[in-house]
């Protein structure tokens, strides 16, 4: 079982019922005004607290630091998604693992955070299973809110995205996170050498969701990271193929968010990076 399921989500408060859904379940557009509210409320507390980020731990098993500013981050938006009777899975709280669930990750980028880096941000998601149905990534510093729901296409403060129209491997800006658990398996910095070699550029910001919604944006090429949770991934996903893109996992086969790692790429070229990935 993985970690990020070993955990029960907190009790819930129901709202009226609205639109086709289940009883007490806003519909599909409701729901994404109501993540925007919430990704945007999270990133307020990021905002003010931006060089400021409080008391800093680590978690267990080298999975990284938390700081206060990721919880106070965290209290908001569950205080406003918890309004309606679905379940939340967020990464401090933790909560349910499948089924209908938000998925929520209060501070993606935490390191560059607490170092006064600009590269973060906050991810709201809304999925079944492994199906995201809608994605929200904001980006307080400079407060762009990327969004999408299935079917509808992916927007930039309301404004349309699309994925870059680069054609090949050799052209492109492939995004990846260079840290010590990349840097610890030699077959990790093998694949990351033999990938490099074959761009035009690497980029490693080290923030998943901020690096995927670029690439829903068409600002990056394309983006692979082994070892990611569910909130690292669910909004970031849905962005980059609601624009017009292609997410997987890092072998090529569908994305399952209970499998940690993705690959997500213009259509164009997402082929060629899996090879590479794979070579």
């Amino acid at each position: 079982m993985p970690p990020w399921s070993s955990r029960r989500s907190a009790r819930r408060r129901p709202v009226p019922e609205r639109g086709p859904g289940a009883p007490g379940v806003p519909d599909l557009s409701d729901l994404l005004n109501l993540a925007v509210e919430a990704a945007r409320a999270g990133g307020a507390v990021l905002r003010a607290r931006y060089g400021r980020p409080g008391r800093i731990t680590m978690k267990p098993h080298g999975a990284g630091p938390v700081s206060e500013a990721d919880l106070a981050s965290e209290a908001a938006i569950l205080a406003r998604l918890r309004t309606t009777p679905i379940p939340v899975l967020s990464e401090e709280a933790g909560g349910a693992g499948s089924g209908r669930r938000w998925i929520v990750d209060p501070l993606d980028g935490t390191g560059n955070f607490i170092r006064h880096l600009p590269w973060f941000g906050v991810g709201v998601a809304l999925a079944t299973d492994d199906a995201v149905e809608l994605g929200v990534v904001y980006v307080p510093i400079t407060d762009e809110l990327f969004a999408a729901a299935r079917g509808r296409g992916a927007t930039l403060n309301g404004g349309r995205i699309r994925v870059s129209e680069t054609g090949s491997l050799a052209q492109s800006c492939i995004v990846t996170s260079i840290d010590q658990g990349m840097c610890a398996v030699p077959a990790n910095i093998r694949r990351f050498a033999r990938v490099a070699a074959r761009v035009a550029e690497m980029v490693s910001p080290n923030a998943a969701l901020v690096d995927l919604a670029y690439v829903a944006a068409g600002r990056t090429d394309g983006f692979w990271e082994d070892g990611l949770a569910p909130w690292d991934m669910a909004a970031g996903s849905v962005l980059v193929e609601e624009a017009g893109g292609t997410a997987s996992q890092v072998d090529g086969t569908p994305l399952r968010l209970g499998r940690p790692g993705i690959a997500a790429a213009n259509r164009r070229i997402h082929a060629e990076l899996i090879a590479a990935l794979a070579d």
